[in-house]
């Protein structure tokens, strides 16, 4: 299997979750969720706010082409068939002031095809957001309880142009993780 570029997903499905709770607390609570549901850490950086899992597999078998319709975009097939499906999750924990986090989710989903004559490859499958969104919930409900819920995203949201940053140049160094504070 190819290694795989951290981050690489240019989707952000959900949006990322903003919230009044310091970096410790956030890094602790999605490590703990990850470790609870199973997921080895593969890699883990507190300096950039990067965590990635090991992989899992959501599906094998016959029915395997209508579970990847449930997470991702299945792409048909004419020469072959779907045996199997797994992912990963890629999180970014950005601190942004002391009492202030962004947790972004990400999620890697590769499904081996195997065609006719018997080669099989792994396949890049397109998210449709409900792991990431099921990861977070289950974040939200570790640490504020089983009322949590994702919030709503705003009418238009898909459809609004993205925000333009000024150039490289002119950026100013974010800070990530409580090791790079000035």
């Amino acid at each position: 299997m190819p290694q795989r570029a951290l981050f690489a997903q240019e989707k952000l499905i959900p949006p990322p979750l903003r919230m009044d709770i310091p970096f410790e607390a956030t890094w602790n609570g999605i490590l703990l969720v990850l470790m609870e549901d199973d997921f080895d850490i593969l890699s883990q950086d507190r300096g950039k706010g990067s965590i990635l899992s090991s992989f899992r597999e959501y599906s094998s078998g016959p029915l395997t082409e209508g579970h990847i319709n449930k997470i991702g975009e299945t792409p048909k097939l004419v020469d072959g068939e779907w045996v199997r499906v797994q992912y990963q999750y890629e999180v970014l924990v950005e601190l942004i002031s002391e009492r202030e986090t962004v947790l972004t989710v990400y999620s890697n989903i590769e499904a081996l095809k195997r065609e006719f004559l018997g080669s099989e490859d792994w396949i890049k499958i397109e998210t449709t957001g409900k792991l990431e969104a099921d990861l977070l919930t289950q974040f939200g409900k570790t640490l504020f309880g089983d009322s949590f819920s994702l919030p709503e995203a705003k009418e238009g949201y898909r459809d609004r142009d993205p925000v333009y940053l000024p150039d490289p140049v002119e950026r100013i160094p974010r800070i990530v993780g409580p090791e790079r504070l000035p």
